[in-house]
């Protein structure tokens, strides 16, 4: 692996499948990135095709889009979809629910927000695949690799087990991967949907943020470890990157502690 010196973050760590690890000071640096990039990757987007598609879940990299109000992105031109949520029992349309402050800061038409059913997990996951592919192709392309949907972005949070989305360790939804051949697929135990390792995979670009402490273990496994793109027991560590599917892992000092080059 090899570290450079970048404006925006302490070192890059480029590994040999081609992802990326940015190594930022804290979580709010990580936070400030994610808005430069969004900003970035959307103005190009929309720039060269006139749509830009976002797919977003919750929590720490859901909160730093609240502040893009004034970026001078076009929010008209901008869909954002989920890349999982609960659609059964009191927890239903969480995620949604989750965006409202960041549509509405930022000004998304409501039109453009596209909500996953509230069903049963599985009959929500083929109606929201529906709806994904459905999409007109300057909003949503096709990964010429895998013929799965092509998302503009895809941000992702992770836990300390190496989960992301709803992608568990050794869950019905990873095991199915690589080769699934489904966008969306019901995430076991969780009364909803998520995206699968192959579509996520199948985006031009994905922000996967590991910033906590906690997750050095799973970060030196993930980006350490051979084989990751088949370790189902580190659903994160499976994204690939490929051509035409940009990976970036966001990390901290604290997180990437340790990785060998650092």
């Amino acid at each position: 692996m090899l570290a450079h010196v970048l404006h925006w973050s302490l070192a890059l760590v480029v590994l040999p499948d081609g992802r990326r690890a940015q190594i930022f000071k804290n979580e709010g640096a990580i936070a400030e990135y994610i808005q430069s990039r969004v900003t970035q990757l959307a103005t190009a987007a929309i720039a060269s095709k006139g749509a830009f598609s976002l797919s977003i879940g919750s929590g720490t990299t859901v909160k730093p889009l609240v502040q893009l109000g004034s970026s001078g992105i076009d929010w008209t031109r901008v869909h954002v979809f989920f890349g999982n949520e609960r659609t059964e029992g009191d927890a239903a349309g969480k995620c949604f629910s989750g965006a409202a402050e960041f549509v509405e800061a930022c000004g998304v038409p409501a039109e453009n927000v596209h909500r996953v059913p509230s069903l049963t997990a599985e009959e929500a996951a083929q109606a929201y695949e529906a709806t994904v592919r459905g999409a007109p192709s300057h909003v949503v392309g096709t990964c010429a690799r895998s013929g799965l949907p092509a998302l503009d972005l895809v941000l992702l949070g992770s836990g300390a087990d190496g989960h992301c989305a709803s992608l568990y360790p050794k869950s019905s939804q990873v095991l199915c991967s690589p080769g699934s051949e489904r966008m969306y697929l019901p995430a076991e135990g969780k009364g909803g949907i998520t995206l699968s390792v192959d579509a996520i995979s199948s985006a031009r670009h994905v922000l996967l943020s590991a910033g906590k402490p906690a997750q050095a273990d799973m970060v030196r496994k993930c980006l350490g470890w051979s084989h990751a793109a088949t370790n189902t027991a580190l659903p994160a560590g499976m994204i690939t990157a490929r051509p035409g599917t940009e990976v970036e892992w966001l990390l901290t000092e604290l997180s990437a502690v340790e990785l060998p080059a650092l």
